[in-house]
């Protein structure tokens, strides 16, 4: 499989909640927020194709928060 060329930047404003929480999830998933917005777009734009993510880079620590 080649690799991915992501070399385009689309900017997509958000609030801090929707932030926080795509950041959140992308944790929790053990990948990036980009990762899940280009999973997220392919799936609007190709629903009969399954999309491409690359790999993550390496393992995510999930670290306790204060309350």
């Amino acid at each position: 499989m080649r690799p991915l060329n992501l070399d385009t930047i689309l900017i997509v404003r958000t609030d801090r909640e929707l932030h926080a929480a795509l950041h959140g999830a992308a944790r929790r998933e053990g990948t990036t927020a980009s990762a899940l917005v280009r999973k997220a777009v392919a799936a609007i734009v190709a629903p009969d194709e399954p999309p491409r993510l690359p790999a993550p880079a390496g393992p995510v620590a999930t670290l306790p928060m204060a309350a």
